[in-house]
């Protein structure tokens, strides 16, 4: 699959179905190159269309996170392997849901010392395979069975309850203009709540994240105090980080 495709995808697990205009002017691009991505992906079983519209296949069964767990994910490793730098040991740290983050806590469980507040149980568990050495904790609410997250409103004020030197988090998509996009509204409301309480936040986006779709914002790009990337981003973003802002591309 090509980034596009892969973002479709990404796009579909959150909407469910969209029409084929949609989604080229969500690229930018005319109708006739989204009808070859789109037929390409219905011949692979993984899209299913109807008229003048696309959705996820049934017969697709694995689960939308396992399935985001593959897409990029050469740029989540290279990415991970970067933003483990910035995680010394006895780092206290928020982490966020994303597949990302799981390819970061690989790395983490290996360190020593660290406290890690995270709503996500698939992050929990890669934790703590790697032993007692770190100190993993996890709210109470709500469990969201597509990709283990702990959701609801308590999750968010049990975190915030926290002070960590760091928080690690990834979104659906980085526009110049309105910052931070996701589409799940729980996903934005509690990362917008807890970036206050860190003394940093480091945002791990990799290249298809630039310039793609997103329904809700999440925060200004202004509140990046690190962006780690798999490649620099587009010269549309010239100046749209805050000038302290620092950037650290991955390999």
């Amino acid at each position: 699959m090509n980034i596009r495709q892969e973002k479709i995808i990404e796009i579909l697990r959150q909407a469910a179905s969209l029409s084929t205009l949609d989604l080229a002017r969500s690229f930018d691009v005319s109708d006739e190159t989204i009808r070859r991505d789109l037929k390409q992906l219905a011949e692979e079983g993984i899209v299913e269309k109807f008229h003048g519209g696309v959705r996820l296949s049934v017969a697709n069964t694995e689960a939308p996170f396992e399935q985001r767990l593959r897409i990029q994910s050469a740029a989540k490793q290279a990415m991970a392997q970067a933003c483990e730098t910035l995680v010394p040991d006895g780092t206290t740290l928020f982490l966020d849901n994303s597949s990302s983050a799981c390819f970061l806590a690989r790395l983490l469980a290996r360190k020593k010392g660290l406290t890690i507040i995270t709503l996500s149980l698939q992050s929990a568990r890669i934790l703590a395979e790697g032993g007692d050495g770190n100190r993993i904790i996890v709210p109470g609410g709500e469990l969201r069975p597509s990709d283990m997250t702990i959701t609801g409103a308590s999750a968010i004020r049990f975190a915030a309850q926290f002070s960590p030197e760091l928080f690690i988090f990834s979104v659906a998509a980085v526009s110049s203009e309105r910052g931070c996009l996701d589409f799940d509204l729980f996903e934005a409301e509690y990362k917008a709540a807890l970036m206050p309480y860190a003394a940093e936040t480091v945002l791990l986006a990799d290249a298809s994240k630039f310039g793609a779709s997103g329904l809700i914002q999440t925060c200004g790009l202004e509140n990046i105090g690190v962006l780690v990337t798999d490649a620099p981003p587009p010269a549309a973003f010239a100046g749209a980080f805050d000038e302290e802002t620092r950037i650290i591309v991955a390999g």
